[in-house]
């Protein structure tokens, strides 16, 4: 791939760390519950140690989430019902079921986590708090505090159990609508002071809260001073799944950060549009990469590439082949591998319209200085949903 590569600049380092509030467990307490002025004693699980403004009791009928990024035992998501403070050692339980509100709590082991920032982990807990924190929480999920014991820290946020991963075959103008949503939280991140990069982009890190889109995970996310060249130099760590890296980015080429993270959300896009993903890996190497992306089969053409794999998987399903010769038939079964890989691909493509095949085709070109930006994306998607 040809490109013209900018000179690279480096990322800021991060800010200090911050503040975990120390906390503890199992504390006695009084609950009030609505009009009752009889409160009745109990436990909550978790709370700050002072100047507590709520506490978390642990609900039993979700099931907590592993988490691997630490290696096994560092970490856990688990969930509990939020009660606010109403006096000292008093908590408000809610009136009715629907005043429920309930949170996600990342507990993750403080060791763990050291030694793997140690030895280089991009995905920096501290960064994610940091991020989540000096957001409007409109566009980036907020975290509503971040505790500590002698063992483990606390990342307690809202509870979204749904992301844009739970949703495929949307309905084109829905889908647009929703493409139109993840932008304008690209220009959020993107026109911050620092500027944020992401750089690991997926329909899961979209989550949905009180019916919005809003950005999670931004653990592996780095800041560019603002004004400067939006090229930096690549990490040798990925920047999360291949199936969402663009091919710069997967060769370890310096990038566009905006570039970077406008890539992901077209392929989110995608996702969203067909429940497929349109690769697994950003080369040459990828059948799908190799006839959607180098050969442009996005924008619905079929081009040569794309024929001749459909036609050969026919021809041998059609006809069959001579079982008895090995050679011959690990290479029909992996024509027939092939034509299954792509045919869902490409026949949902052909479904769409040619104004998304336009956006889809223009965003994910393998060449950076011909992709659109993201600006010129944000107008064209808002003119496509209100053409007026």
């Amino acid at each position: 791939m040809d490109v013209d590569v900018p000179v690279p600049i480096l990322p800021l380092p991060d800010p200090p760390r911050p503040i975990l509030h120390e906390c503890v467990h199992n504390q006695q307490a009084f609950l009030m519950s609505g009009a009752d002025f009889n409160p009745r004693t109990g436990t909550v699980d978790l709370v700050r140690r002072d100047n507590a403004e709520q506490a978390y009791m642990i609900d039993e009928a979700l099931e907590p989430v592993h988490l691997d990024s630490y290696g096994p035992g560092g970490g856990i998501m688990f969930f509990a019902i939020k009660f606010p403070v109403i006096g000292n050692g008093m908590y408000q339980l809610p009136l009715f079921e629907e005043g429920t509100e309930r949170v996600a709590i990342k507990r993750l082991n403080l060791n763990a986590v050291e030694t793997a920032l140690q030895h280089g982990s991009f995905e920096d807990p501290y960064r994610e708090i940091h991020r989540m924190q000096i957001g409007d929480n409109m566009h980036v999920l907020g975290c509503i505090e971040a505790l500590k014991d002698e063992e483990y820290m606390y990342i307690v946020m809202p509870y979204c159990p749904e992301s844009l991963v739970d949703y495929d075959n949307v309905p084109q103008f829905l889908a647009l609508t929703a493409f139109s949503r993840t932008l304008d939280i690209l220009d959020y991140i993107h026109n911050q002071d620092p500027q944020i990069c992401h750089r690991n982009l997926s329909p899961k890190k979209f989550r949905i809260y009180e019916e919005r889109i809003v950005l999670s995970g931004l653990g592996r996310s780095f800041q560019v001073s603002p004004g400067l060249s939006s090229v930096v130099i690549p990490d040798t760590e990925n920047h999360g799944e291949f199936a969402f890296q663009a091919p710069e980015v997967f060769q370890r080429l310096p990038y566009d950060f905006r570039q970077c993270d406008l890539w992901a959300t077209a392929l989110t896009f995608f996702y969203l549009l067909t429940s497929e993903l349109l690769y697994d890996f950003p080369h040459v190497d990828d059948l799908t990469f190799k006839c959607f992306i180098l050969a442009q089969g996005i924008a619905g053409e079929e081009n040569n590439w794309i024929r001749r794999c459909l036609e050969d998987a026919d021809l041998v399903e059609q006809e069959g082949y001579d079982e008895t010769n090995q050679a011959q038939r690990d290479h029909h079964a992996a024509l027939i591998r092939q034509g299954r890989r792509l045919r869902p691909v490409f026949e949902t493509i052909q479904r769409q319209t040619p104004e998304v095949q336009r956006i889809l085709s223009n965003l994910l070109n393998s060449d950076p200085n011909e992709r659109w930006d993201l600006d010129f994306t944000r107008a064209t998607v808002r003119s496509m949903i209100n053409p007026g």
